[in-house]
């Protein structure tokens, strides 16, 4: 899918990797400006996606109104393209003061063990920012050596996350499904739309990451809240296993979906963003994704958001999710003026202001709306923040299984469409996760 992108620096996916490979063998110039002058701030981000670049752009240039001398120097890349640019970019020199930086120990991790990101403790105190995001939210940019959730902070989102179940109320209704209230009247959906020869759910697996979503969504609505410190502890480098009863059995099922019809015909080949944009064209009655698609999906009223359904006996299950990459102050914020300029604008991103304009696009924003807001709610929206309210009140936000390595992520999407397409068991699948996490864990010591 084209998205057309005014002025931001975007680099194609083959350019970015001849960028990359030029720099193993000297510092690779991006032909991204780096502060040219004392006021320029050169701002990474990763809100690509139309409606999400609309915002950043209100809020950039809200920020340089109230700034003057100010310029906001902005480049936008996907979620794939960050995690390959980004750390090389600040090693190099060249990269951004301002960046949106990945939890977890693939890329926050790595690049606070090489000192290219600076902790944000100072400014959490000036400006408040711990009034604004629970303790628990802020823990998930804390590093302490190699230790993740302890120690400074080096971030903090405007958007909260959770990913869940679309469902389009039009197709379910001319099926004559009803929307599933467990997880096993959802199964049961599933073969009622298959029958009808409806695609029961939407998925792209050629790029993006559905696959791992549908996968750890499906995994973590069946641990209750209750349960959680093993998930915890497995995130958080404290130790475990992936290779769990729970993990085996969401991998088979996700597996039985991709080779038994469950899935949209042709899936291996679409990526994650066209499924997207196919479900919202009326193609598929579910898909497992994040907030991060509302403004996306506003576009069509019949598509609504819900928790993925837990089976019986859960009464407080985890929604994978927590919040975006993080805002972050980069080793190339020299000095004290620079790095408080930084300060400033992340502030900007994370306040309530910014906060009632990611609501009034449709976006769930992880800080609070101020008492006398009044956003333009859509449907999608209301239910986001409700979730919102309840997961946090029965502290049931699961965790992103990528974070709890560096290789974690490649390792899940390198196996997942071996999985999806038979040529792995699911047992295996869940072996490559382990063996990958036994090998960070070991490293550790």
């Amino acid at each position: 899918m084209n998205r057309s992108l005014k002025s931001i620096n975007i680099l194609s996916t083959r350019q970015l990797k001849a960028a990359v490979a030029l720099a193993g063998a000297a510092l690779v110039s991006f032909s991204l400006s780096a502060a040219a002058r004392a006021d320029d701030l050169a701002v990474w981000d990763d809100q690509t996606y139309e409606g999400q670049s609309a915002v950043i752009e209100q809020l950039n240039k809200e920020f340089e109104a109230a700034h003057s001398g100010v310029t906001i120097k902005r480049t936008a890349r996907t979620f794939d393209d960050m995690k390959l640019t980004l750390k090389l970019a600040v090693s190099a020199g060249d990269g951004p003061v301002i960046t949106k930086v990945n939890q977890g120990a693939g890329d926050m991790g790595a690049m606070v063990k090489e000192g290219l990101l600076l902790p944000v403790d100072d400014y959490i105190k000036k400006y408040g920012w711990d009034k604004r995001q629970s303790d628990s939210v802020l823990a998930r940019d804390r590093w302490d050596g190699p230790k993740f959730g302890v120690g400074k902070t080096y971030g903090i989102s405007g958007l909260a996350e959770i990913v869940g179940l679309y469902y389009n109320k039009k197709i379910l209704d001319d099926a004559g499904v009803a929307l599933p209230q467990t997880f096993e009247e959802l199964l049961a959906d599933l073969d009622k739309l298959k029958e009808k020869g409806v695609a029961p759910f939407m998925m792209g697996s050629a790029k993006q990451h559905l696959a791992l979503h549908m996968i750890g969504a499906i995994d973590q609505a069946h641990i209750d809240a209750s349960n959680r410190a093993e998930l915890d502890n497995l995130i958080y480098g404290k130790g475990g296993s992936w290779n769990t009863k729970g993990n085996i059995e969401s991998a088979k099922l996700v597996q039985k979906w991709a080779q038994g019809g469950y899935f949209y015909p042709g899936f291996e080949g679409i990526s994650g963003d066209d499924a997207v944009q196919l479900f919202i064209s009326g193609q598929g009655a579910f898909l497992i994704s994040g907030t991060w698609y509302f403004g996306d999906m506003q576009h069509n009223p019949d598509i609504g958001f819900m928790a993925i359904p837990a089976p019986k006996g859960i009464s407080k299950p985890l929604s994978v999710g927590g919040v975006d990459l993080a805002w972050a102050i980069t080793s190339l914020a020299k000095d004290k003026k620079t790095q408080d300029l930084a300060g400033e604008y992340i502030d900007y991103m994370v306040s309530e202001k910014a906060a009632e304009t990611w609501a009034n696009a449709s976006y769930l924003p992880a800080t609070s709306l101020a008492a006398d807001a009044k956003p333009k709610l859509t449907p999608l929206l209301s239910a986001g923040i409700d979730m919102w309210k309840k997961l946090n009140a029965n502290d049931a936000l699961g965790h992103y299984p990528d974070w709890s390595s560096p290789t974690m992520l490649k390792t899940i999407d390198d196996n997942t469409p071996l999985l999806l397409s038979g040529k792995i068991t699911p047992e295996a699948f869940v072996d490559a996760m382990d063996k990958d996490y036994q090998a960070y864990l070991k490293g550790q010591k």
